[in-house]
């Protein structure tokens, strides 16, 4: 995969941001044509770079320098990205200042980290599927589950250096769904290594390196080697 659907998305629309022409009715010669600028002039390079980061962390690339520190200042935001709850998304976005992101970022980074590697240091076996997929590690992240790509990626790392596959299982359970019997399984992956076949089998999706499903606490506790 050499694009993410961010920077996709930015090429396919971007005339259409700088310049669209619209009719007007009702002036003096019937049909007035008008430029709408949906971007100002001096924002057009800012979200270009903005776009640019976002693909380099979605596609787990990490060349753009300071881009773990953009995503980590991202994230620390908290912004609403429903624009059907929050009417002020495009404004807001427009008005991001990429440096001050990276920097809001680089504070925050070591303490992460720091609870990555706690969590870590907790990981334990599992035989996927009782073993139809294989063996890997898993942690507990109820704590952290806001981490789970990074924490998943570290951990699918870890799994690969003890010669088990390179994925990495976070474990957590969802507030939302009011089930305390049900654990989501979020998956990350190394390289080829292919999520998509464990998730689809138990009803979950995503892509070969990140996908996730739903489980029992009775089941995933046969999946347990310790």
């Amino acid at each position: 995969m050499q694009r993410s659907g961010a920077t996709i998305a930015f090429d396919f629309f971007r005339n259409k941001l700088l310049t669209e022409a619209s009719i007007l009715w009702g002036s003096e010669s019937d049909k007035d044509v008008a430029e709408i600028k949906y971007v100002p002039d001096n924002k057009v390079e800012t979200v270009h770079k903005l776009f640019k980061f976002i693909e380099d962390g979605d596609l787990w690339r990490w060349k753009i320098p300071n881009c773990k520190a953009f995503s980590s200042g991202l994230k620390d935001l908290d912004i609403e990205f429903n624009v059907n709850a929050n009417s002020k998304l495009f404004d807001q976005l427009l008005e991001l200042d990429p440096e001050h992101v990276i920097s809001r970022g680089q504070v925050t980074l070591l303490e992460k980290q720091r609870l990555i590697d706690d969590c870590l240091g907790k990981s334990y076996e599992i035989s996927l599927g009782c073993g139809q997929f294989g063996n890997c590690l898993a942690v507990d992240a109820d704590s952290i589950s806001n981490l789970r790509s990074e924490l998943g990626h570290q951990l699918a790392s870890k799994s690969r250096n003890l010669n088990l596959r390179g994925i990495g299982a976070v474990v957590y359970k969802v507030p939302e769904l009011n089930n305390d019997q049900m654990l989501k399984i979020s998956l990350r992956s190394l390289e080829q290594e292919d999520t998509t076949s464990i998730s689809q089998e138990y009803g979950g999706g995503g892509h070969r390196n990140a996908s996730s499903f739903m489980l029992s606490i009775t089941e995933f506790d046969q999946w347990k080697l310790s």
